[in-house]
């Protein structure tokens, strides 16, 4: 058995949209305050979950009901976009299931016609140090971007991206799907709120749509993800929430 995605929505396939954001923790849980944020929209719908029998097995509470662990999608509905927004608590813990998982996304989102794949993630970086920028797997996504004013970075992280937001951010083009990450610099608090807005607005310039998340959205999932590493204490998710190698990006 690989990756299973459990269909929500009645159609066992990804329905068509033009932009896939995804976030797992990591340093600062940047990304995943701007997805599960935008995940939250009253937009936003999910649409499927993803299993995999090498994600940690510990199932998690989650609004009263006992979850498996898994990687959630929702679809959100803006006026300019449609974007299909992938966010968890966990990834796979073997290289062999984090790549499964990374090709079966891949697979699925070509098959919808999306065109964009791109990860966000923090950086551990200085104080002080307040930027945002892209790395890209292709011509593609690089052309979008920096007509957008993105800044391509083509030496940082030193020693790249690893885990499954390298393998979805670099695999896109095998796929026929353009793919990137997105990187906002992070003190490595366990959540930056700031680090997070900042992304938000750049993503907004870049992509050219309206991301709305309401600052008290933001708070909440902060204080959602400190919770679980309180009561959590030794699942992964301590591990992925807390890595802070500035050398390389693990999310």
């Amino acid at each position: 058995m690989t990756t299973k995605i459990d269909w929500l929505a009645g159609k066992k396939e990804l329905p068509a949209h033009d932009l896939f954001l995804a976030a797992l923790p990591g340093v600062g849980n940047v990304g995943k305050l701007v997805v599960d944020g935008l995940a939250k929209s009253p937009d936003a719908k999910l649409v499927a979950r993803v299993l995999h029998p090498d994600m940690p097995p510990q199932a998690l509470l989650t609004d009263s009901r006992l979850t498996p662990p898994h990687l959630a999608l929702h679809l959100l509905k803006l006026n300019e976009k449609t974007i299909l927004l992938l966010s968890g608590e966990v990834q796979p813990l073997s290289p062999r299931g984090q790549f499964e998982v990374a090709s079966e996304l891949l697979l699925q989102a070509a098959k919808s016609g999306c065109e964009h794949v791109f990860v966000l993630a923090g950086l551990s970086s200085e104080p002080g140090v307040e930027e945002v920028f892209a790395i890209c797997a292709d011509d593609a996504a690089e052309e979008m971007l920096s007509s957008g004013g993105a800044t391509i970075s083509t030496d940082r992280p030193e020693g790249g991206v690893i885990g499954l937001a390298g393998l979805l951010s670099s695999l896109g083009p095998v796929y026929g799907v353009s793919s990137g990450c997105i990187i906002s610099t992070s003190i490595g608090n366990s959540v930056d709120i700031h680090s997070a807005e900042r992304m938000r607005l750049a993503l907004q310039n870049w992509l050219n749509v309206e991301l709305p998340i309401p600052i008290t959205t933001t708070e909440a999932i902060a204080e959602r993800i400190e919770k679980l590493m309180a009561e959590y204490p030794d699942s992964s998710l301590g591990r992925e929430l807390l890595e802070d190698n500035s050398t390389s990006l693990y999310a």
